[in-house]
């Protein structure tokens, strides 16, 4: 299956299934952020917060509402946002809502981004499926598996998910409103830029939109 991120083409498999996160901030309550340890938070009501603002016959990704869409409007096509914060190890927290577009999709947070052709991304769609992706030298590969791992607390439609992805040293652990998800060790990149990204398979017009990021140290 052919994909591209902007303007990049990239291959991606779905579906499969994988381990639990070792990470212990997924196996309890996530880390709460104190003025010593949050990062960031943005809950997109002010426009000049950083994120990118871009509108093309492609998509668009920026402000709307309140929250920070990012719209696909080709098949097999990937959108990606940055907020021009870097980190190291980090912690990364986001809600995540389908307000457009088929459920046969994914969206999810990037963390370590490099350039666009090199990064790690974890991703959901709404019709159930997750995942941890590095995109290396432009080559997109989901780390650990074949396909996407089917996940029940993914909750479909166009219901609000907290997407939960830790980058930690080597480490990197998905969780899915509160549920453990997958877990997977790469040591390709150390720090990086904080994303959000969306993209199409078959049918496009995907609508996400994004709320309430919170990046913190673990």
């Amino acid at each position: 299956m052919k994909r591209h991120l902007g303007i990049l083409l990239v291959a991606v498999l779905l579906s499969g299934c994988g381990k639990l996160p070792l990470v212990s901030a997924l196996l309890g309550e996530s880390p709460q952020a104190t003025q010593e340890n949050q990062l960031f938070f943005d809950d997109f009501s002010e426009t000049k917060s950083g994120w990118d603002r871009f509108a093309g016959e492609i998509g668009s990704t920026d402000y709307k509402d309140k929250t920070y869409q990012i719209a696909v409007n080709e098949p097999n096509t990937d959108l990606f946002a940055n907020s021009y914060k870097l980190s190291k190890d980090a912690i990364i927290e986001v809600t995540a809502t389908r307000i457009g577009g088929p459920d046969n999709n994914s969206f999810g947070v990037i963390c370590r981004f490099q350039d666009e052709k090199n990064f790690y991304a974890a991703q959901i769609s709404s019709d159930g499926y997750a995942g941890i992706f590095r995109m290396k030298d432009g080559v997109y590969k989901l780390l650990g598996q074949e396909k996407m791992i089917p996940v029940p607390a993914i909750l479909g439609g166009s219901a609000a998910n907290t997407i939960h992805f830790e980058c930690i040293g080597r480490s990197l652990a998905l969780a899915v409103n509160g549920a453990p998800v997958d877990a997977r060790e790469d040591k390709s990149f150390e720090n990086g830029d904080v994303g959000l990204i969306a993209g199409t398979f078959e049918e496009a017009g995907v609508v996400i939109a994004f709320d309430d990021i919170k990046v913190t140290q673990p």
